[in-house]
């Protein structure tokens, strides 16, 4: 009988990540926000792999937030990569708020879904 007690599981996507979220996946303090965190976040989202074009969106959302305390629109988020509408929405096919809003660390918006 073969011993595959030391043989290296896949354990696919995580069910949870290491910090607190509210029941619809948003972190519960921004504060928590890291790119692993926002790695984790994804992959629970079925948004991986992350790619550069993500980042750029996630990072400008994140900074943007931490400016103004808000989440930027998507025409902000727009202008600001030189990405079109239709690719933010490729990237983030549920949509910016559950997709870049949530990966990059925002609370749950107010009035959202």
């Amino acid at each position: 009988m073969e011993d595959n007690s030391s043989a290296r599981l896949d354990s696919g996507p995580p069910e949870s990540i290491d910090c607190p979220t509210c029941p619809d996946g948003f972190l519960v303090d921004s504060q928590d926000w890291s790119r692993e965190v926002a790695k984790q976040l994804a992959m629970l989202n079925d948004l991986t792999p992350l790619t550069d074009e993500h980042w750029k969106v996630i990072e400008f959302v994140r900074d943007y937030y931490l400016k103004h305390r808000d989440g930027p629109a998507v025409v902000k988020i727009a202008r600001a990569t030189g990405f079109s509408h239709k690719k933010i929405c490729q990237l983030f096919p549920c949509g910016v708020t559950r997709g870049a809003f949530r990966l990059a660390g925002l609370p749950r918006p107010s009035g959202c879904f």
